[in-house]
C-alpha cells in the first residue's frame, strides 16, 4: 500500500532553505499500486501549486515535492 506525501520548503531570496513542512493527507487514503498513487499525486501537486500561487503567497519562493511512499503495513 502507498500514500501521498508532500514536502514544501520556503526559500529565502538568497537561496537558503528557511523551513520545510512534510504533509500527509488527513483522510488516510492509500493506494494498492505505486502507479495509482503517483497518478493521484500529480493531481495533488496541481492542487497545492494552485494554493501557493494565490496572491497572499506571491512573494514567497518555495520548492514542492509530491511523492508516494509505502505504508508500514506494506513492508
Amino acid at each position: 500500500m502507498f500514500k501521498i506525501i508532500a514536502i514544501v520548503c520556503v526559500i529565502s531570496y538568497s537561496g537558503h532553505v528557511l523551513d520545510c513542512t512534510r504533509m500527509e493527507e488527513t483522510d488516510r487514503r492509500t493506494f494498492h499500486t505505486y502507479e495509482a498513487c503517483m497518478e493521484e499525486a500529480g493531481y495533488k501537486r496541481t492542487q497545492i501549486e494552485d494554493i501557493l500561487s494565490r496572491p497572499e503567497f506571491s512573494d514567497t519562493q518555495y520548492t514542492l515535492q509530491v511523492n508516494c511512499e509505502g505504508t508500514p503495513d506494506s513492508i
